[in-house]
């Protein structure tokens, strides 16, 4: 899986002589993931909001009799900015924020251990996309993004004069490398459309000397419209997450793998703008050690784009 993003960049590159090329990003979709490239002077907006739920541990692909932390919730907003600086390029940049990170525990007797809440700041993200392989005839794109993530702030959150734990901590206080993939593919006959988006994302060591795990994400999607204003999308994604260090140590209790299972629904207002609604469930999680099982999410996410005209549409057009 962590060869998949490689394999494909090196295959498509070698075609590229053989497309024609256009602007990039004709066929936005909905949604919090990441695009391919913007046509020339759009400034596109994207802003979402997601909650997470977590209840019970599982300890590899089973539940586990461990109890400790009773459910675990969290809301965060994140907004991207876009920019399509040429036909090919695009810059983006993107921050996170936790409204709260927040784990409720058991009670132990009459005892319950009080809530430990974590909330600001996650992470900015500063991404470049070059539009490889733009063919407008037979509806193929591909696109490259490279990005270097920056933490909200180095020093570990302390709350109630408590550090609080890796789990609650709303950015990880590390700095890391972003590379990306997208491929696209449209069929007119059936209006459907596929994508396949790669990602990984590098963590370095913060100040506390802890590692988090670097991540393998890998997206399919397929995607139909059912009227000029309405697109249903349904999303398989697989993430792999390395081994977390502390102090040069691996800690067991981390890292894994999960396929989760995202419909979403997409509504178009006008050109320029478009609402979605995702559902995220996990459909098989493994996880190494003893680890908090997700249970769902869902996302509403918010798209505009401004400096879309005629001229700019029917860059996107195919010849006739």
């Amino acid at each position: 899986m962590k060869y998949l993003f490689f394999s494909l960049f090196f295959i498509l590159i070698q075609t590229k002589n053989g497309f024609s090329q256009c602007c990039g990003g004709c066929n936005p979709i909905g949604g919090n993931t990441n695009q391919g490239t913007l046509p020339k002077n759009i400034l596109q907006l994207n802003s979402y909001y997601k909650y997470g739920y977590s209840e019970g541990y599982k300890e590899e692909d089973h539940i586990s009799d461990f109890k400790f932390v009773k459910n675990a919730t969290s809301n965060f907003i994140n907004l991207q900015v876009g920019y399509g600086v040429t036909k090919h390029f695009t810059a983006q940049a993107e921050v996170g924020y936790y409204l709260n990170r927040t784990q409720n525990f058991v009670t132990i007797g009459t005892y319950t251990i009080p809530s430990l809440n974590g909330f600001g700041g996650s992470s900015a993200i500063l991404t470049g996309k070059y539009n490889i392989v733009k063919d407008t005839t037979h509806d193929f794109e591909f696109t490259i993004g490279l990005g270097v993530k920056m933490p909200w702030g180095l020093a570990p959150q302390i709350v109630n004069g408590v550090e609080l734990s890796e789990d609650v901590q709303p950015s990880n206080g590390a700095y890391g490398l972003v590379l990306q993939s997208f491929l696209f593919k449209q069929f007119d006959r059936s209006n459907v459309r596929i994508f396949l988006i790669n990602g990984i994302t590098y963590n370095t060591i913060n100040q506390r000397n802890y590692k988090e795990g670097n991540m393998y994400l890998t997206s399919f999607f397929v995607s139909k419209t059912f009227s000029q204003n309405i697109t249903g999308i349904f999303q398989l994604r697989n993430e792999i997450k390395d081994f977390a260090y502390r102090d040069n140590l691996k800690v067991s209790s981390s890292g894994g793998y999960k396929f989760i299972f995202v419909p979403q629904l997409n509504y178009k207002i006008k050109q320029n703008y478009n609402i979605s609604l995702l559902y995220e469930l996990p459909i098989y999680q493994y996880y190494k050690g003893i680890q908090l099982n997700d249970k769902y999410a869902f996302t509403v996410n918010l798209n505009i784009r401004f400096g879309v005209t005629k001229s700019a549409n029917q860059l996107c057009a195919k010849p006739n």
